[in-house]
């Protein structure tokens, strides 16, 4: 089942993907997020939660692997 996550100041909520309920969270104040799939509105938040820390996870990796390539090429060069 697919969620809308909205956000209101910090607070985020999971609601069912309906359109006409998304557009009156939307009126009423909240922000629009992500559209997830999940189980149920607690999954849908933490589906989201994974989704953020994979998006932060997969650039530092790469800078922790390329960083030591950088200077040691560097090193061998001078």
């Amino acid at each position: 089942m697919d969620f809308y996550v909205l956000k209101k100041q910090q607070k985020l909520i999971a609601i069912p993907a309906d359109v006409q309920s998304c557009k009156q969270y939307i009126n009423s104040g909240y922000l629009y997020v992500d559209k997830v799939a999940a189980c149920n509105e607690t999954n849908a938040l933490q589906v989201l939660h994974a989704k953020k820390a994979k998006a932060f996870k997969w650039p530092l990796t790469m800078a922790f692997i390329t960083l030591p390539i950088i200077f040691i090429t560097w090193y061998a060069l001078t």
